[in-house]
Parts: structure tokens; C-alpha cells; sequence
């Protein structure tokens, strides 16, 4: 369904940073995070001293985003080096405890983007704060959480595109002279790759072992306490996976090879895709990647269900609260293929370290109890690589607009996957 302007800006919300909020926050947050599970966060010396050599330069920070609780740790960055972040947030989390959480997360520098749409309001606000002089804001740019302690989703090209078109306005303000800008003005605008690791500090053997046993049982197979872990956890995968293409009405190919089973797992995700688009009645979205094409159909069916007409009549209530009730299963869905996303097969079995097997368990857990059960105390490791300067990108962008946007986007995604692959 197309969003008209009105409806855009309405969805739109504004940072409103509090200086005294902040210094609260600061103070609180090691407290807290103990009882997200947190009990250490790791730092390099020479990283925080990197990040502090660029307070008066405009930087752009690109963590990876393997669970929620990395805006926490951003901000926790951000206390690290006593330096405000701005944040880019989904605009559904400023829905949470009925509003309250979206009205403390602008209090300490967050903004709202919608999703799977463009979102003019929110990409003229990302541009805006980037020209600014000193500015520093954090944007995920793989657009999901992926549960996966070592790997990445793609990585966005939208946000580096609007990296250049705020260079862009910096260079033009700097030439001109706008607004009393001396000639000899900063006009850098820096990328810093970020890469966040979560390592278990305590034995995982029983937590893992349980959840294997609550999964056995929920599926359907015998325990087998006595088996390697790797071999119950493929065996749950397996049996559910027949059971969702059981769901959604796949065969499985007769020349499937029983030691990869990503082709059916891809498979799986289409047919979700394909499944919800049809219910919806609408077509399938165009995109690059699953997570865009996934965000994009999430997107219309969530703005279906929530807009309604300015004064509406008790016959287009009612309607409304039909179309509600059929897009509810839709959504759910959704949130399963956004579970699965970047599940693939190999990635336990490639290194079955306990934070692996934790990850793969933890969607299992989600996919059949609604919430994951499994956890333990984490220590977490945080990475800085060196800034990019997008100046040295700019002749090529001026040359190649979407080629060079395309070359920073992986850049970017390379350094932060090196990063990542370094933290011990």
C-alpha cells in the first residue's frame, strides 16, 4: 500500500537529546547490564584512544547486530569515550511499553527509520546529522538481529549512499562558505567499522544439554542424552525442518544431499515469502537480499494493519479490524522467516563452539516456545578498526555514483567482518 507525505511524517519521530539524562544513563548502565547477562566488556586501549582522536570529526559507526542488546553497548561505547551518539532505531521500538521506551530512547539520541520503505523524513534527518560538525551516529547497517555470534547478514548500501549525499552538503557548505563556515573548515566524514563478540564465561554443557532435551521432547524424538550435542541438535533441525516444508507444501528434492541442508532451508524462506505476499494480495517486493525483500513485505503488512482513515466510520472500523485479524498469522509469519533469516547449514558444524550452538538453539527455542530459554553470563568483546575516510572515496562517487556506493557498502561489511573474525 503506498504511504502518502502526510502519513510519512506523522510516522517520523525526532531525537531530543538530554544532557542530564545521559549522565544518569551513563552512570546506570554498568549496573544493568549484569542482568542482561553481560558480566564484562571488553575494550582495547588503543580503540577507545582511536575513537577519541576523532571527537571533532564526523564519523559514522557500523557495528554488526547479533542480538538486541547492542544499542546498549553502543551507548555504552559512547560513555567509554564520553562522546553522545546519535541512533538509528526501528520505528517499532518507539512503539514498546506503550510509548514510554520511545520517548526515553530520544532522550539519549535516538531517531526512528521505518524499515522496508523509503523513508524520506528519517534519510533527510540521517543526512542533516551527519554534515553537522563533531557528529557521531551509530547505524546497523545488516537492518535485522540475526542471532549469530560470527557471521553477518548484507550489509545496507542505503545508509552509505547517504554517507556520500552528506559529504556532498559538507563540501558544498564548506565551498560557499554557508552560514559563517570558514574556508579552511573540516569537511571530513569518517566510516568506523565496529565489531561485537559475545563469549560464554561459564560451562554451557547442562544449558545446552537441557535445551536439546526440551526440543527432543517438543518435536517429537526420543532423548538422547547419551549422543554428541551436534548430533541431537541436527537431528531437531532436520525434524523440523520437514515439518515446516510439510507447512508450506515443499518436497523435498529427491537429489537433496543430506549433508547440506541450506538449498532446503532457502527454499523454506521463499516459499514464506511467496505464502504471506499472495495472502496479502500484494506483490512480491523487489530487493537485492532476503532481509530487503523481507523488510519490505513486513513493512506493508504492518502499515495495512495500523493506518486508518482520519474519521472513520463504525463500518471501516469493523473492516479494519477484519483486515487486523487476517494479517496477524501473516506476521507471524514473517517473524519466523525473520528468526531463520541467516540460518544456514555448517555454521555450528564449521566450529561447534558453545556460543554457537547457544545461537542455533536460541532460534529452535524461539521457533517452538515463542522466547529462547537457553542463556548464561557473556563476556563482550568490542572491536574497532580504522576509520575510512569517505573523502578518498569521493572522485570515484563523483565518476560511478552507484558503483562506488556499492564498493564502500562492502568495504564496510569486509572490515567489520575481519574485525570480527579477529575478536578472541
Amino acid at each position: 500500500m503506498p504511504r502518502n507525505a502526510a502519513a510519512e511524517a506523522d510516522d517520523f519521530i525526532s531525537a531530543r537529546p538530554s544532557h542530564t539524562l545521559y549522565n544518569l544513563c551513563r552512570h546506570v548502565l554498568p549496573l544493568v547490564l549484569p542482568a542482561l547477562g553481560i558480566v564484562d566488556v571488553d575494550y582495547r586501549p588503543e580503540d577507545l584512544q582511536r575513537l577519541r582522536d576523532l571527537g571533532h570529526r564526523r564519523v559514522l559507526l557500523t557495528p554488526n547486530h547479533p542480538t538486541n542488546l547492542e544499542p546498549a553497548l553502543l551507548f555504552h561505547l559512547s560513555a567509554a569515550v564520553r562522546t553522545p551518539f546519535h541512533f538509528l532505531a526501528c520505528r517499532e521500538s518507539f512503539a514498546q511499553a506503550g510509548g514510554l521506551w520511545g520517548e526515553f530512547i530520544r532522550r539519549i539520541g535516538a531517531y526512528s527509520v521505518v524499515r522496508g520503505t523509503v523513508d524520506r523524513s528519517s534519510f533527510r534527518a540521517t543526512r542533516d546529522l551527519l554534515a553537522q560538525p563533531g557528529a557521531k551516529l551509530v547505524v546497523f547497517p545488516e537492518g535485522e538481529v540475526y542471532s549469530q555470534n560470527d557471521s553477518l547478514l548484507p550489509f545496507h548500501s542505503g545508509v552509505f549512499q547517504i554517507v556520500f549525499w552528506a559529504l556532498e552538503d559538507i563540501r558544498k557548505q564548506a565551498e560557499e562558505g554557508a552560514d559563517g563556515i570558514p574556508a579552511d573548515a573540516d569537511v571530513s566524514l569518517f566510516i568506523l567499522p565496529v565489531a561485537i563478540k559475545y563469549r560464554f564465561t561459564a560451562d554451557m554443557s547442562e544449558a545446552i544439554a537441557a535445551s536439546l532435551h526440551r526440543l527432543e521432547q517438543f518435536t517429537g524424538l526420543p532423548p538422547a542424552p547419551s549422543d554428541p550435542p551436534y548430533d541431537r541438535l541436527r537431528r531437531i533441525g532436520e525434524a523440523m525442518l520437514r515439518s515446516l516444508e510439510s507447512e508450506y507444501r515443499l518436497p523435498v528434492p529427491k537429489d537433496a544431499d543430506p549433508l547440506d541442508l541450506t538449498p532446503r532451508l532457502d527454499a523454506v524462506k521463499e516459499a514464506i515469502l511467496h505464502r504471506v505476499a499472495a495472502a496479502a494480495g500484494v506483490g512480491l517486493p523487489k530487493g537485492d537480499t532476503l532481509p530487503e525483500r523481507m523488510r519490505a513485505l513486513m513493512h506493508v503488512i504492518e502499515t495495512v494493519t495500523r493506518e486508518e482513515p482520519r474519521e472513520p466510520t463504525p463500518y471501516e472500523t469493523e473492516l479494519r479490524r477484519h483486515q487486523r485479524e487476517r494479517a496477524r498469522p501473516l506476521l507471524h509469519d514473517l517473524q519466523r522467516l525473520a528468526n531463520w533469516i541467516a540460518v544456514y547449514d555448517g555454521y555450528v558444524r564449521a566450529e561447534p563452539t558453545p556460543e554457537r550452538m547457544a545461537d542455533t538453539l536460541t532460534r529452535l527455542e524461539r521457533e517452538c516456545f515463542g522466547d529462547a530459554k537457553i542463556g548464561g553470563p557473556r563476556r563482550c568483546i568490542v572491536r574497532l578498526g580504522d576509520p575510512i575516510d569517505v573523502a578518498e572515496h569521493w572522485e570515484a562517487y563523483t565518476q560511478k555514483r552507484r558503483a562506488e556506493v556499492a564498493a564502500l557498502t562492502r568495504e564496510t561489511e569486509r572490515r567489520v567482518a575481519a574485525l570480527l573474525h579477529a575478536a578472541v
